[in-house]
């Protein structure tokens, strides 16, 4: 056909015929230009394919061709129009039959022939009605039974639909609704009349909201019948066109199915690899894959034992085949043992590491006494002059199998070092270790699964197994490899796809390669923050007692001693002499440095003794000393800072 401009040829479109193929022609819309439809982009270049799929009506123009005057009707319009008298000619019966609404195909009319007629011998002059009673088909062929009144009489005749000639519709008192005009090819394209616009002659333009689809473009595109385009329909030469429809591995998810599908991926992942693996970096642009469907498998977020590449983190499926030993797990604080209660199973730990007890009321602990963690409770102890209820761990001790067991209550915050009592030598498969204790947990591969052509689990010494996963991933195989298949996570490994036309092959057994995938760094932590977490922080061990002076004036904890002021005729000792050094613990003051007697006192007898010089002064400890943030000074540096100020003042 002849190119058109969009608004004709979607005007004179049947609905039945839909879907239709148009190539862009020409237009003002040229290669690579973009244009705003309804708040969306869109780009039409000359030689694209669009494919019309639905028509909606939006409005109707009523436009005055004398005076170019137009105005909008409403849909529901209540008029009703007929043909002017300067209506045209039609040049067969069959089109002045398919001018007529659908709703008025089979209602008798009447038409004049603007020759003489001769059918079968039969003479109806020329401006002579015709009455159309009936349509018949004999031999394939359409034939119009008619009658008409002459001189001689009322006659019968049999018109076929083929005969040329010029035959104008009677319009008489026939009526339309807008309805009716807007569905019939012949009379939206002559002109009007409406009683409700007096004698004008008017022409009806309706605007069509196009729904179209368009390569490379997710959604249905809307395109007004109005755009200054020329089209050409090519739905006969283009039945073997597939419109690419992108969608994102994450869209996929929500898909019903069918599976199995063959996919072609239009865009690689954007986001750096998650994953260690090959095939990662094999799903680039126009790489076919299939779809075998939703994985059915969680996962377990495990991390290594410490190496020299440091710690390595994996995710295993559930349908890892390996079988797993306990290791007994280490607790740096009783805060963490009170964390693994959740399993409602008794728990012995030893202890590696001395434990000194801030709070008087509770005991310390020593390396080898071995707990048996009981559950929590609450406890009073005495705190700067006043009670205060703190919560505790109670838990049992014995430092032999002859001695009896004491109960303790430990206070959360207390640090040291705690290592579980293990002698179950029981392998475990995945699920069974999920099942029957409680995550995080310490394993060590007992067996490899012999699925795995190099199981790397094996070659680690201990493994954390820290959270199960459970977010949905997707079965999918390459084209070229249709037997391996591997998992991917959409939500954190999305790509832009889109389905080819291609007949899926049939279904063959799979073989798993994402049984074990090894994370990257950045991912891993990634994760971690993505986990949810109620676990709430650690308590916080307790502030240490104010220090008074001897005066009974309160040192903050912050505050630093006044600086001494230089006399004239004495060197005042030099800053580094005053910085309080760090003291460890356990050890005793340095012995006191002298230094050289000040050049500008006055000389000494040979029995006189030059003053002492101020002592380099060690840094105060407490005897319940910890190792966070809270530093306070003592009475032994209070005396000490007093001793230096009458050494000062006898200068």
């Amino acid at each position: 056909m002849e190119p058109l401009s969009f608004q004709e040829y979607i005007c004179s479109l049947d609905l039945a015929s839909l879907p239709r193929v148009l190539k862009i022609c020409s237009g003002v819309y040229f290669q690579g230009s973009v244009y705003e439809i309804s708040g969306t982009e869109c780009c039409l270049s000359t030689g694209d394919l669009v494919k019309v799929i639905n028509l909606c009506l939006q409005k109707v123009i009523c436009e005055d061709p004398e005076t170019g005057q137009t105005m909008e009707l409403p849909l529901d319009f209540p008029g009703h129009f007929q043909p002017s008298r300067e209506k045209l000619p039609r040049t067969s019966l069959k089109v002045l039959t398919s001018n007529r609404p659908a709703e008025l195909q089979d209602v008798p009319f009447s038409f004049t022939s603007a020759a003489d007629l001769t059918v079968d011998g039969q003479v109806v002059p020329k401006g002579q009605p015709i009455s159309l009673l009936s349509v018949t088909k004999h031999q394939g062929q359409k034939f119009a039974s008619c009658t008409t009144t002459g001189q001689d009489g009322q006659q019968s005749l049999c018109i076929p639909f083929s005969l040329q000639g010029q035959f104008y519709e009677c319009g008489g008192q026939q009526h339309y609704t807008l309805s009716q005009v807007l569905q019939s090819e012949g009379l939206k394209r002559q002109r009007l009349k409406c009683s409700a616009f007096g004698e004008r002659s008017l022409l009806l333009c309706p605007v069509y909201e196009v729904q179209a689809i368009m390569h490379m473009r997710k959604e249905v595109v809307r395109i007004p019948s109005t755009l200054e385009v020329d089209v050409e329909d090519v739905t006969a030469v283009s039945q073997h066109v597939h419109f690419i429809k992108p969608l994102m591995l994450s869209e996929v998810l929500g898909l019903e199915g069918p599976f199995l599908t063959q996919a072609e991926i239009l865009e690689g992942p954007e986001h750096p690899p998650i994953f260690e693996n090959d095939w990662i970096p094999r799903l680039q642009k126009w790489q076919k894959i299939q779809i075998h469907g939703k994985s059915c498998a969680w996962r377990i977020l495990a991390s290594s034992s410490k190496s020299k590449r440091g710690s390595r983190h994996f995710l295993l499926s559930s349908t890892y085949e390996g079988r797993f030993r306990r290791r007994p797990r280490e607790f740096p604080t009783v805060f963490d043992l009170a964390g693994s209660l959740g399993t409602g199973k008794g728990l012995h730990v030893v202890v590696t590491k001395d434990c000194e007890n801030s709070e008087e009321d509770l005991p310390s602990l020593c390396v080898g006494d071995r707990l048996e963690v009981l559950h929590l409770a609450k406890t009073q102890v005495h705190r700067q002059a006043e009670h205060r209820s703190i919560d505790v761990l109670l838990c049992n001790r014995s430092n032999g199998e002859d001695e009896e067991n004491e109960q303790l209550l430990l206070p959360l915050h207390l640090e040291g070092g705690f290592v579980e009592e293990v002698s179950d030598s029981r392998r475990y498969s995945l699920t069974q270790i999920v099942e029957q204790f409680q995550l995080p947990c310490e394993v060590k591969v007992a067996t490899k699964d012999p699925s795995l052509a190099n199981d790397i689990l094996g070659s680690f010494s201990a493994l954390r197994l820290e959270a199960q996963i459970s977010e949905p991933f997707l079965e999918i195989s390459l084209c070229e490899e249709p037997a391996e298949s591997f998992a991917i996570p959409p939500q954190w490994l999305d790509l832009s796809l889109f389905f080819t036309e291609e007949p899926a092959p049939q279904q063959t057994p799979l073989t798993d390669r994402s049984k074990v995938e090894e994370l990257t760094d950045a991912f891993y932590y990634h994760l971690r923050m993505l986990m949810p977490s109620n676990a709430e922080p650690p308590p916080r061990p307790p502030k240490r007692r104010d220090v008074r002076d001897a005066a009974g004036t309160q040192l903050a904890t912050a505050e630093k001693p006044e600086p001494l002021r230089p006399l004239a005729k004495a060197k005042c000792p030099s800053e580094e002499s005053l910085t309080l050094a760090p003291k460890p613990r356990h050890m005793r003051s340095p012995p006191i440095v002298r230094s050289i007697p000040n050049e500008y006192a006055p000389h000494q007898t040979g029995s006189q003794k030059a003053p002492k010089p101020p002592q380099c002064l060690p840094e105060a400890q407490d005897p319940n000393d910890s190792d966070h943030d809270y530093e306070f000074v003592d009475e032994d540096l209070i005396k000490t800072i007093h001793k230096m100020k009458e050494a000062v003042l006898h200068y």
